[in-house]
């Protein structure tokens, strides 16, 4: 790794290029099409698809009961999803 004088960033510290990824998980290293971000609405318990700061639509749906059929869903497609999860709402495993 060189050292630069741009300041660190995950693409930096990663050893990346920039235009690779970025932090939201926009972009998929492998394939170059935006990254799909799973999110997992606790309240309401479903699943969500983020890509590029909105909503997917995948087959006419926009949300899933469970991660298994929204990645199913979006395996389906062609949407490379990101590992990193976000969940929103009541985290205590008692209401999962």
């Amino acid at each position: 790794m060189t050292v630069s004088e741009n300041p660190l960033s995950f693409a930096t510290l990663s050893g990346t290029a920039p235009g690779d990824h970025d932090l939201e998980g926009n972009r998929s290293l492998s394939s170059g099409l935006p990254m799909g971000r799973i999110v997992e609405m606790a309240f309401s318990r479903i699943w969500v698809i983020k890509r590029q700061g909105a909503l997917t639509e995948v087959a006419g749906r926009l949300y899933w009961p469970d991660r298994n059929s929204l990645e199913r869903a979006a395996a389906r497609a062609g949407i490379p999803l990101s590992d990193v999860v976000i969940h929103t709402g009541r985290l205590d495993t008692k209401h999962r």
